[in-house]
């Protein structure tokens, strides 16, 4: 049997939510590079997860107003014109006059049950309708993955590096290994990815977080996060490149994509920073994976 035999679909789950540890890591990596339909699966839930925290985190972190808060540690109020709550008490009245209508405890929290649920269902439907807007938004076609179309989507490495910036660039844990143990991820990105490189971009501001594999076409790829002191980010994608010429930056929803090529590896730096700061951190970047290994201080 072979270890790609060995790979469920918790595993493909796991991948996708960081909880796998490097060496089970390294074997689902291997087999999505075996199989395109579960490398698009987890594309798919990746994006998923990346339209989930923009449609809902903004809404998370907001501070319910003071009203709400009061009306929320308030107890409710029975419903009007309910009748007494029968609990075996005696009940007096005048002679002749009707009993008045008693529901029975069970019966009101069976009914305010209901009513809890259907309130939920309500709240689960909306949500899903605006994350699948979120979705839509994000992600406007499917991952290219059959067999006919990995040629084409071999020139598309602004895009995939677009993608996996979406994805991970705002979760809390943008890297899979941090900068503090730099050894063990240039390490990890030469068994990986085959270079082993991470630019200093202090000069221009930006401080290294770390660095993840990401889905390449024949190879893994990699993401380097770098982070400004005011809180923005920037990612360092590559992996390996065909013999094609590379586009020239473009700009595109307050992102910028800066494309270039060198030692058979194509590089983008993605960003929201200005136009200026991403010139000169993709200068830096450039010249720092020219520079050849005896040089690199």
């Amino acid at each position: 049997m072979t270890p790609s035999a060995l790979i469920e679909e918790a595993d493909l789950h796991a991948l996708v939510d960081g909880e796998l540890d490097p060496e089970r890591r390294r074997k689902v990596e291997d087999h999505l590079l075996q199989h395109p339909e579960d490398a698009a699966l987890v594309e798919g839930w990746r994006r998923q997860n990346a339209a989930l925290r923009a449609a809902f985190e903004p809404v998370a972190l907001e501070t319910p107003p003071l009203s709400l808060r009061e009306a929320a540690a308030r107890p409710p109020a029975p419903p009007a014109g309910q009748g007494p709550i029968e609990t075996g008490a005696i009940h007096w009245g005048r002679p002749g006059a009707a009993p008045r209508p008693t529901r029975k405890l069970d019966e009101i929290r069976a009914s305010r049950r209901r009513q809890a649920l259907a309130s939920t269902l309500l709240t689960l439907i909306a949500g899903a309708a605006v994350a699948a807007a979120a979705l839509l938004f994000l992600a406007s076609r499917p991952p290219a993955q059959s067999p006919t179309t990995r040629a084409i989507a071999a020139t598309s490495y602004a895009a995939r590096a677009g993608l996996t910036y979406a994805t991970y660039i705002l979760d809390p844990r943008p890297v899979e290994v941090e900068a503090s143990r730099r050894g063990e991820l240039l390490a990890w990105l030469q068994e990986r990815v085959g270079f082993s490189r991470a630019p200093d971009l202090s000069g221009v501001g930006l401080r290294l977080l770390g660095g993840r594999v990401a889905p390449g076409v024949a190879a893994p790829a990699a993401f380097l996060v770098y982070e400004r002191d005011d809180g923005g980010r920037v990612g360092l994608y590559f992996e390996r490149a065909e013999a094609l010429a590379a586009p020239a930056g473009q700009r595109g929803q307050g992102v910028s994509v800066i494309e270039w090529r060198a030692g058979g590896f194509a590089f983008v730096l993605v960003g929201a920073l200005a136009p200026e700061a991403m010139q000169a951190a993709a200068e830096a970047a450039a010249a720092a994976v020219a520079t050849t290994p005896a040089e690199v201080k």
